[in-house]
């Protein structure tokens, strides 16, 4: 065991014991493998824990795993989601990467302003914590809106990306299959289990109402990209999607054919939720792109 174990043990057990008082498990795509997740964390030896960052006005959380020497790797969860939701990412490339693994401006355990999400504020805080870490250039890894905030740190700062991977991701508007709720309470018990999980580890939970209204705002109006926006990328990327993805799947062909040098990965029988859905085909790939 750990020598650290009870710093690591304590807030991993606390998060079972609300999770499972909040009915959680009823989101089996976002909750499955979370508790096998952190029995890994606990024994691995691959986890470091978690801090927060004074970034852009805000405090970002942030968790680290693997060998700190090792090729840094930022993995970014989608919308209402938190690192938890890529752990199947985490703990496939903590072995040979250092993972930096935030919750996004406003979600999860990291702190909000008063202002919009916007991705541009949450690229911005992105690089930031690259800046407070001391790396100057990593791969990143993101899904949904954590693909999309991958996309503009690539067009933005190609200096700062090694490769890029993006899952189900759009750079408009014009590649959702269909337009999110004007409000949330259109989405009712959808959203009850992000709620949840949202009330029981935010610093501030009674703002899940403006958070939620700020993310779908955000989903409403954005990304705003053109195709000829992505030719800035200078980084390799790998463009993954579900065979049923709710981005459009000419809209996605159309994105890795503007990004100069992209690689198309269609995954047969995947829905948006590829990397919860298909972990090891989603892995596998990720895996050889970033060992190319």
């Amino acid at each position: 065991m750990p020598q650290n174990w009870k710093k690591l043990i304590l807030p991993a057990v606390a998060l079972l014991v609300v999770l499972a008082a909040a009915g959680f498990w009823a989101l089996n795509r976002s909750a499955s493998g979370i508790p096998a997740f952190y029995v890994w964390k606990l024994f691995s030896g691959e986890a470091h824990g978690g801090a927060h960052a004074p970034v852009n006005g805000i405090d970002l959380y942030y968790e680290t795993y693997g060998d700190r020497e090792a090729p840094p790797v930022l993995v970014l969860h989608g919308g209402m989601g938190f690192i938890e939701s890529m752990h199947y990412q985490i703990s496939a490339l903590a072995p040979s990467h250092f993972v930096v693994a935030p919750d996004s401006r406003g979600h999860g355990r990291s702190g909000d302003s008063d202002a919009p999400i916007t991705y541009e504020q949450m690229a911005a805080d992105m690089l930031a914590l690259m800046d407070e870490l001391g790396i100057a250039k990593a791969d990143i890894v993101g899904w949904s809106d954590g693909g999309i905030i991958g996309l503009i740190v690539a067009m933005e700062h190609p200096e700062r990306v090694r490769r890029l991977v993006t899952m189900g991701a759009n750079y408009s508007l014009d590649g959702l299959s269909s337009m999110p709720p004007e409000n949330a309470a259109e989405l009712g018990a959808a959203l009850a289990p992000a709620r949840d999980f949202y009330i029981n580890v935010a610093p501030d939970p009674s703002r899940w109402p403006v958070f939620a209204e700020k993310v779908l705002h955000m989903w409403r109006t954005s990304p705003n990209y053109a195709a000829a926006d992505l030719g800035r990328i200078e980084a390799p990327v790998l463009v993954m999607a579900g065979e049923h993805d709710s981005i459009k799947r000419d809209h996605t062909e159309a994105m890795a054919h503007a990004i100069p040098d992209a690689t198309l990965d269609i995954v047969p029988g995947a829905s948006h939720f590829l990397p919860l859905e298909m972990p090891e085909r989603a892995n596998a790939s990720i895996r050889t792109f970033l060992d190319d």
